[in-house]
């Protein structure tokens, strides 16, 4: 049931199906620095399958361009991390550190992803992560 509001619920389907939350950032989104969440929590004891990043234009930051994407705003690296993604390079990445259930296994959780730069300031980046999940099962 829409709420109106982002990031209020878990966005869950009942039947034993692969679910998947999208995200598409860009390099000059207001925020992508400190993070941005994504629309919909991870369900308690969903089951991470796959989370895949495309780069679909490079980043190109003077010196380093980093994306990462995590259950912990501040800090969103536990999904993926630094070096999961050249980000200055066209793409799709996989990135393995967040399957299971272990990031969801005492609540629903609120993905971020993060970009942050050094050096010159970059004019270009965009990237889609969609992770892709199951369940949210109580066994």
């Amino acid at each position: 049931m829409p709420t109106g509001t982002l990031g209020v619920a878990a966005r869950q389907d009942t039947r034993q199906v692969v679910n998947t939350l999208k995200k598409t950032v860009n390099y000059n989104d207001a925020g992508i620095a400190a993070g941005l969440a994504f629309d919909n929590y991870l369900p308690q004891n969903a089951f991470i399958e796959n989370v895949l990043v495309e780069i679909v234009t490079v980043f190109n930051a003077g010196t380093t361009n980093v994306l990462t994407v995590g259950t912990v705003g501040a800090t969103s690296n536990n999904i993926v991390a630094a070096g999961d993604v050249n980000e200055a390079a066209t793409g799709i990445y996989q990135a393995t550190r967040g399957f299971g259930r272990s990031l969801t296994a005492s609540a629903d959780v609120l993905p971020y992803a993060q970009y942050t730069q050094t050096g010159t300031a970059g004019t270009t980046g965009q990237a889609i992560i969609v992770i892709f999940y199951e369940g949210g099962w109580t066994t």
